[in-house]
C-alpha cells in the first residue's frame, strides 16, 4: 500500500497574493494536513475517514480525491489496475490552509507513486492544478505548490517549472490558528476589487519583489519589516470576526507580521523566536479559536509531500 501526506499550507504569505505560499509543519511533530492510502482492488473503491470527512460531499463523484483518480485513470495511466483509494481529511475545509489543495495533491503523488508513471515535479504541479481551479475557480498555485514542494514557494503559471523556492531562516516559526469556523473560498474572492489601480499595482509589484530579493540576500528582518498585505487583507478582515484584535494583540506581543492564510479565516503570526510564538499561540487559544478550532506552533515544512513509513503514522 502507497501512503501520502501533503502538508498545510499558507497561501499569499502576506505579501505575495497568489503568488507566494509556504508549506507548515507544527513544531510538537503532528501531522498537520491530509493522507492518501492507494492499494490495489479487485474493483474501484473510494472511502473518506478522517476528522473532517463528515464535511465532504457523501457522492464520491463529487469529491476532488475521487474526480483525481477517475482523470488520472483516463489520461495518464490507463493500464492501471483497479485500486481502494483513501482520503483521510484531517484539514477542514474552507480554512485558508490550502485544504482543497491537500487532497488533490496527495492523491495524484499517491497515485504516481502506486502506477510508478514517475511524471515530473511539473506535469504533476500541472495535473495538481486542473484540479485546484474547480474549487477556487482558476488556476492558483500558492497552494499547489508548497504543499507539493515544501517550504516557501514563488509561483506563478509564467514561472519556469512554475515554481521558485526561497530559503528561510531556521528561526522562524508561523503561528497559525484556525477559528472554528469556515469561510468560503468563493465568499472571500468576492469582496476583492475586480482591478487595482496603477498606484496599489506598482506597489504590490515593489512589495513582492523587495520582499523575494531581500529573503534572496539573506536579509529576512528586513524583508520582514515590509511583509504586509495590502490588496486582500483589507477586503478580508470584515469577514474574520476577531481578526483586528489578533492582529493588534499579537503584534504587540512580538510577532513580526501577522495577516489572514489564504482566504481565511485561519490567520498566521509569524515570529522570529519561540517563545515569542509560544506566547502567541497562547493568545490565540485564549482568545481567538473556539471549541471547533485550533492553533499550533510550526515551522516551514521544507519536505513537502511525502510517502509516510511506519514510524510517520
Amino acid at each position: 500500500m502507497i501512503e501520502v501526506y501533503a502538508p498545510a499550507s499558507i497561501g499569499n504569505f502576506a505579501v505575495g497574493f497568489d503568488a507566494l505560499g509556504a508549506a507548515i509543519a507544527p513544531i510538537d511533530g503532528s501531522l498537520l494536513g491530509d493522507v492518501v492510502k492507494v492499494s490495489a482492488s479487485e474493483q474501484t473503491e473510494f472511502v473518506c475517514s478522517g476528522q473532517y470527512a463528515h464535511k465532504l460531499p457523501t457522492n464520491a463523484e463529487e469529491n476532488l480525491a475521487y474526480m483525481c483518480l477517475a482523470h488520472f485513470k483516463e489520461t495518464v495511466a490507463p493500464s492501471m489496475p483497479p485500486v481502494r483509494l483513501e482520503l483521510v481529511k484531517n484539514l477542514p475545509i474552507g480554512s485558508g490552509l490550502g485544504s482543497s489543495a491537500c487532497s488533490v495533491v496527495a492523491t495524484i503523488a499517491a497515485l504516481d507513486k502506486f502506477a510508478q508513471t514517475q511524471l515530473s515535479d511539473e506535469a504533476l504541479i500541472e495535473l495538481m492544478a486542473d484540479f485546484e481551479a474547480k474549487v477556487s475557480g482558476g488556476r492558483h498555485y500558492d497552494n499547489i505548490t508548497p504543499c507539493f514542494l515544501g517550504g516557501l514557494q514563488l509561483t506563478a503559471e509564467l514561472i519556469p517549472g512554475k515554481s521558485l523556492a526561497i530559503a528561510t531562516p531556521d528561526n522562524w516559526f508561523p503561528v497559525v490558528a484556525f477559528p472554528g469556523f469556515t469561510l468560503n473560498t468563493a465568499k472571500a474572492r468576492a469582496v476583492l476589487p475586480k482591478q487595482l489601480d496603477m498606484h496599489h499595482s506598482v506597489e504590490f509589484a515593489q512589495r513582492l519583489s523587495a520582499f523575494c530579493t531581500l529573503m534572496l540576500q539573506q536579509k529576512p528582518e528586513q524583508a520582514l519589516a515590509i511583509m504586509k498585505d495590502t490588496v486582500a487583507e483589507p477586503h478580508r478582515a470584515a469577514l474574520i470576526e476577531g481578526f483586528s484584535a489578533a492582529q493588534q494583540a499579537l503584534l504587540a506581543l512580538g510577532a513580526k507580521a501577522v495577516s489572514i492564510s489564504g482566504a481565511g479565516p485561519t490567520i498566521f503570526a509569524l515570529c522570529d523566536s519561540a517563545k515569542i510564538a509560544e506566547q502567541c499561540d497562547l493568545w490565540l487559544k485564549a482568545h481567538y479559536i473556539n471549541e471547533h478550532g485550533f492553533s499550533h506552533v510550526c515551522q516551514l515544512d521544507w519536505a513537502g509531500t511525502r510517502q509516510l513509513n511506519e514510524e510517520q503514522k
